[in-house]
């Protein structure tokens, strides 16, 4: 996929993607008088594709299932949320009963030997209730596996973010000493591994490191889905009231410079 920047003929910055050069014709087409294009040609910036296990981007949202764009057929079923074109495509949830689910397979789960990234796109709507978790960005936690899981989102209404990681043994339970605003895009990142190494255990919110624990010594097992905008079934679990424009899952832990490379590449889309 290749950008084409410039402006239209009422001078607005416009972009327009073509999936190969071989697509591209001057003169009458893109870059002719008939359209009034006039600009340069660049390629569009890419996230990072090492260990990538599913990538969806609601930008590229048709109907149905969310479709998997890593090619690892991990789609998402859409409950209730509402797909808008706001923002060059998002899912809006409702707070009330919306989520977005992803099969279980071992790979998004948690582990003792590596560990897994997710990042997701988010925009709150509204905070939590004073000294209340709430506002769940992603989870994969239910009282059918024991409680064994992961969620992470916000807590209270001071808009702290929240990570947990339930193992067989521990809850581990970190909050933030900063903060986010609603009405804001953010890309959330989580990072985690079921060990008590130092520092394995993070998020950032776009490129600041907002948690840096560890999980501790445990065991884990779990079949629970991947759920966007719900923690899981049988746990009390609040919805999103908010919106998700992405979803980006690796099987190993993302350096900063590959959170920033992610972040660069798609935070025009949010207008950052």
């Amino acid at each position: 996929m290749h950008r084409i920047l410039g402006k239209n003929k009422k001078g607005k910055t416009v972009y327009i993607n073509i999936p190969s050069w071989d697509d591209l014709s001057i003169g009458g087409g893109i870059g002719g008088t008939e359209t009034g294009f006039s600009g340069s040609i660049e390629p569009t910036p890419s996230i990072v594709t090492d260990s990538l296990f599913v990538e969806l981007d609601a930008s590229n949202y048709t109907s149905g299932v969310w479709t998997d764009e890593s090619g690892n057929s991990n789609n998402a079923t859409i409950n209730g949320a509402t797909w808008s074109a706001t923002d060059g495509g998002i899912f809006d949830l409702d707070g009330i009963n919306d989520n977005i689910s992803i099969a279980h397979t071992a790979n998004l789960s948690l582990n003792t030997t590596t560990q897994r990234t997710i990042q997701v796109w988010v925009n709150f709507d509204t905070l939590p209730a004073l000294n209340m978790q709430g506002q769940p960005v992603f989870g994969k936690l239910s009282s059918a596996s024991g409680f064994d899981g992961y969620w992470g989102g916000l807590y209270s209404n001071t808009a702290k973010t929240r990570c947990v990681t339930n193992g067989t043994g521990t809850q581990k339970v970190s909050d933030s000493t900063l903060d986010v605003s609603i009405n804001t895009w953010y890309l959330y990142t989580f990072i985690s591994q079921i060990t008590s190494t130092a520092n394995t255990t993070k998020v950032y919110i776009n490129t600041t490191e907002y948690i840096s624990t560890a999980h501790g010594t445990d065991t884990y097992s779990e079949s629970n889905p991947l759920y966007l905008g719900y923690i899981g079934a049988g746990v009390g679990s609040p919805y999103l009231d908010g919106k998700i424009g992405a979803c980006y899952f690796y099987t190993k832990g993302l350096s900063l410079a590959e959170i920033t490379t992610n972040y660069d590449a798609t935070k025009s889309k949010y207008g950052l």
